[in-house]
């Protein structure tokens, strides 16, 4: 419903250590991180407009090398600004990256926690992880708040997504 961002301020430190390392020293192992890409954006018209097939590169290779098929995603946190440009080029180029493994439609929530805390610029991406950790530490998803309506340019009926509105359980997928 929004069209545009909200600033917030914010920190965090997340410890990383390779697995067997975490086991050995008898640390809570929270999550683990399968894969990791980066990339550069590509031809833009500037840094708020991202190339979706850019975006669908990165996450496709990031499944690939850790060996995931986009089907048994069942939530993304998504970088949701909620701008009316932005947000459609990132379901763009997601939808692009999940439709070399599937054709199904709406199995996987959507949400961003910017809608709970606001965009933490330099800390964004760490609250998002953050926010993925708590959610699979307490089995449950947060809701995407300020989403009763969304961006009339994204068709969500027609892409793998749904966004998450309600505190529900996380389920994982049962797939044949």
């Amino acid at each position: 419903g929004g069209s545009g961002f909200v600033p917030g301020e914010g920190a965090a430190v997340v410890l990383l250590k390779p697995l067997d390392r975490a086991i050995a020293d008898g640390d809570p192992v929270h999550g683990v991180i399968l894969s990791s890409q980066v990339n550069h954006g590509g031809r833009t018209n500037g840094f708020m407009v991202p190339n979706p097939r850019a975006q669908a590169s990165v996450v496709r290779e990031a499944f690939d090398k850790a060996g995931v098929n986009a089907r048994h995603v069942s939530y993304i946190e998504a970088h949701g600004t909620g701008t009316a440009l932005g947000d459609p080029i990132e379901v763009d180029g997601l939808q692009q990256a999940f439709a070399a493994d599937t054709v199904e439609r709406q199995f996987c929530a959507l949400g961003s926690a910017k809608s709970n805390i606001g965009h933490l610029e330099a800390a964004a991406g760490i609250a998002g992880l953050m926010k993925v950790v708590l959610q699979m530490r307490h089995q449950q998803l947060a809701p995407t708040l300020h989403a009763a309506s969304t961006n009339p340019n994204i068709h969500f009926e027609s892409t793998s997504f749904a966004i998450n509105r309600e505190l529900r359980p996380w389920l994982q997928p049962v797939i044949d």
